[in-house]
Parts: C-alpha cells; structure tokens; sequence
C-alpha cells in the first residue's frame, strides 16, 4: 500500500476525507468571513441590504391595506387606553434608554458555579390535614423537579411530619396562611430553632398581603398593624426569609385591569411603610422584608411587559425613600392567572398555563407557580398536579430559557409597552393619592368597585361574543362539561374575591344544557 500504519484502511480513508472537508470549510470561512485585501476585516454581511425607516414600511403596510383604515384594522386599544401598533422600530426605540439600567438585572449571580445565567423557582403547592400523606407527596414533587414549596397552613400542622426528610438549605418555602399569618410564622420559626436549621440558609417568604388582605378578610387596620409588627419581630433573625407580600394577585383574580393591578397593590404597600415607620420601625426594614405577589394572564406580551414593569416601579418606589437597593436583589413571584382558567374545556387550560409561565418567566419573575390545568372544577388530580409542575421544567429543560438572562431586554415593542405602563401606573396612583391613600379608598369602596366593574366587563365582552376565548364562545369542546351549579362566589360589597372570566357563559350553559 506503500506506507505502513496500525489502523484498517477504512479508518484512514474516513480521516483523510475529514481532513478534506475541514479544509473545504476553512476556505469557505475565508472568503464569506474576511475580506481578501486584509484577512483580519470583517465584512458586514448585513451592508447589502438596504437600510428602511418606519415611514417606509408605513407605507408599505397602507399600500397592502387596500384602502382599509390603518388604525381600525392594524391598531387596538387595552383597557388601560395602551395603544398597541402593528410595528415597532429602532425610531420607536427613543426616549427608551431610561430602561438601560434594568437590562439583566434579574435575579442575584448565583455562588454556585456551573448554573445556567437565568435562574427561577418551580413551586409546587401542598395542603392537607395528613400530614404524612402529604409529605408524601413533597418529597416525590422534590424529586421530580420542585425546588421550592408553597404550604397552605392554619398553624395547627405538625411539622415534623410534614417536612420530614426536606432540607431548607437546598430549596425555597412559601408560607400561604389559611387563618392566623402569626402563627403561622411562629410555627415555622420553632421548626427551624427545633431543628437547628441555619437561619440565613432559609429563603422564600409569608404571602400575607398587609392592607390587601383586608380586600379577602374582614379585618381592620389597627390588626393589621399589630400582625405586621408580630411578623416583623418573628421574621428578625431570617435575614433571606420575606414576610410581607406585594399582593397584585388578589386584584387580577378578582379582574383587575393591569394598570389596577399594580397601581392599588404599590398603593397599598406604600400605605403599609408608612404604617410601619410611625411605628418605629425604618422604611428599608419593610422593604428588605417585602416581595411582590403576581399573577400571569393570557395577553402574552403585555404580561412580559407587565412583571418587568412592576419590578421597575417598585425599584423606583424605593429609591423614593432614599435607600439604595439593586434591581435584581427584588423578588417577584409570580403564578398562572386564575382568572384565566375555565371549565368549559379544561385541556385547553394547558396551553395557557404554558404561555403564562413563559411570560412571567421572561419577564423575570424569580419564583413561578403554576396552577394545576383543572383548578376550575374544585378538585385537582395528581396528574393535573404532576403537569402543572412540568411546564416550568420543559420550559426550562427542552425550551432553553434559563440559557439566556434577560431575552427580551432591549425589544422595542416590550420596552414600548413598558413605558407605557409606568406611566399609566404612575397617573394612577397620583390619583389613589389625591382620594386620600390606598385605605381611604378602600373604605369608600372605590377600589372595590372599579375592579368589579373591570370585571363585569370583561366578563360580559365573552359572554357576547365580543372577545374571543378559545373553548368558551369559539372552537367549542365537543366534550360534555359537567357542571355543580353555576353559581358565582358570594361576595360582600367590602370584598374582592378570585373570578373566572368564563363565568358567565358557564353560568348560562349550566341553566341551559
């Protein structure tokens, strides 16, 4: 063969033909790469093609109108007076370098070497009086992809069981209070002290409300005061432990527009500091003990748009009382919208948990629940449980978001409409403010009325056919629903309680099947 070698003659023809397909490629890079005069330029690929401006494709799009209003048919209104518009340019990207500042400042860098840049929670949420089923269930969550827990609590768990064999140093605890916040704390503070648990491993929070809870219980602002003074004292020695929420959630639930959602919850947390510093206590003590709580709806960049905008408001709220505190070190947790889901075709609940998940999760939100699919019919399965818990893992695992810190940073369509919100937010609670304050409001019941009027509205859009919603008034499940009553939640004048947008037509159909 005129040369000697030790490996068979097919494995040196698969080499040799290698060798020649790399060459191939390096003279390819060669020429496309870099230019021939000076192998070290460059060459701009993107320089033969002409450079529009938004006036060029303006006129584009009126051409292929044919004659069709531009701003009937390619423009739309939210709730909120937003308006949205077919394109977005770098001629609509001035005025935004306001918003520099927040590119990547998501969540704080890791200390743990080898993760992915962006990182969130997958929470997965227990109740139950067994506690040792329910633990149980906690630890096969754990093992299959949880790494943080939210407990539904009265206080009167033992938990003992219930967290047996659970680490806190490895994964976040939310506490959710079905009665007594207080002792509910307390009962987890004397499970860390009994367990000797390191107090400054110990993260997640409390998701009590403060004021807002007032909206759901029928308490007063005397007591509120005191359990926000008890949480304080309870919550002193858990430095990474948060025991007061932002409560956006309980106003989308309820039908809340965005603007509402955000405006009365930063009101009400405003309202809350001041409560707290007459009590003596300094402003940057509530904040450093505070996260915001919100929910994900269906309009998916306006939701992206949403929990980037609400973390920007409360970092600009916090510069407000002088206190130096980086964007990223704030918490957002955030969970699928409820009042999204329905019972008329429950699959299709899927699909919108997963692009509700994807929309808080590039708009930063730092811990995302993610309801079960069949929540609407009042008894969730394992199964549902099981899925609800997936989204965040394939979204993570199969979609690659965790690869990428911050996506959509820079967008001009997201960063227009976050500007926008700021300032809708901002308007709103001047006016809040000029009403006398978030409580005074409340007491007046205007911040209960407007919101039920939000939602009376919504509701009756899909209930004649003015909005569409897949599964409820268009593409209609071929499936039998099953329905208890139809009956909406009985709620006071003074009250703000979790809704469904579907309601109406569920309604409708169970009083006539």
């Amino acid at each position: 063969m005129g040369f000697e070698s030790s490996k068979p003659y097919f494995y040196l023809a698969k080499e040799s033909h290698l060798f020649a397909t790399q060459i191939r490629i390096a003279k390819m890079s060669a020429v496309f790469l870099f230019n021939p005069v000076n192998p070290n330029m460059k060459i701009n690929l993107f320089e033969d093609f002409p450079k529009h401006s938004k006036e060029d494709w303006m006129v584009h799009i009126i051409r292929d109108l044919k004659g069709k209003d531009y701003e009937k048919t390619l423009t739309s209104l939210t709730e909120d007076g937003i308006k949205i518009e077919p394109i977005y340019t770098k001629q609509d990207g001035q005025g935004l370098d306001v918003l520099d500042y927040y590119h990547n400042r998501v969540h704080q860098a890791s200390s743990i070497l080898g993760l992915p840049p962006r990182i969130w929670s997958n929470v997965s949420a227990f109740e139950g009086p067994d506690e040792k089923t329910t633990n149980a269930e906690i630890l096969d969550a754990l093992l299959n992809g949880a790494d943080a827990l939210m407990l539904q609590l009265t206080g009167d768990e033992n938990l003992e069981v219930l967290l047996k064999e659970v680490n806190p140093k490895y994964i976040e605890i939310f506490l959710s209070s079905k009665g007594d916040p207080v002792k509910v704390l307390q009962m987890f503070v004397k499970w860390i002290n009994d367990n000797n648990w390191e107090t400054n491993s110990i993260r997640g929070g409390l998701l009590w409300e403060g004021f807002g809870s007032v909206l759901t219980q029928g308490i007063g602002k005397e007591t509120i005061t005191e359990t926000a003074i008890a949480l304080m004292q309870l919550g002193e020695d858990l430095p990474r432990f948060r025991v007061f929420s932002i409560g956006a959630a309980t106003y989308h639930d309820s039908g809340a527009s965005l603007v509402q959602e955000l405006g009365y919850a930063f009101s009400s947390w405003i309202d809350l500091i001041e409560v707290m510093v007459d009590q003596g206590f300094y402003p940057q003590e509530i904040i450093q003990k505070s996260m915001l709580r919100t929910c994900v709806g269906g309009d998916f960049f306006l939701e992206i748009a949403k929990v980037k905008a609400a973390r920007i408001m409360m970092h600009k709220i916090i510069k407000l009382y002088q206190i130096d505190i980086p964007a990223e070190d704030l918490f957002i947790f955030a969970q699928t919208s409820l009042w999204t889901k329905t019972k008329l075709d429950i699959e299709t609940n899927m699909v919108r948990n997963t692009t509700e998940a994807m929309a808080a999760i590039l708009g930063g939100a730092n811990a995302m629940y993610v309801l079960p699919h069949d929540i609407a019919s009042g008894n969730s399965t394992s199964l549902a449980n099981r899925m609800a818990r997936n989204v965040s893992n394939i979204l993570k695992e199969e979609s690659y978001l965790d690869k990428i810190l911050d996506p959509v940073a820079g967008t001009y369509y997201v960063e227009n409409l976050i500007v926008e919100i700021l300032q809708k937010v901002k308007t709103f609670m001047e006016s809040i403010e000029n009403n006398g304050g978030w409580w005074s409001c409340f007491e007046s019941e205007f911040i209960q009325n407007s919101v039920k009027a939000s939602r009376n509205r919504k509701m009756e859009e899909i209930l004649e056919k003015k909005r569409t919603k897949i599964g409820v008034n268009k593409y209609l499940s071929q499936k039998k629903s099953i329905f208890n009553s139809g009956e909406f939640p009985m709620e006071e004048s003074w009250q703000l309680l979790p809704f469904r947008d579907s309601m109406s037509v569920e309604n409708q159909k169970s009083q006539n099947p």
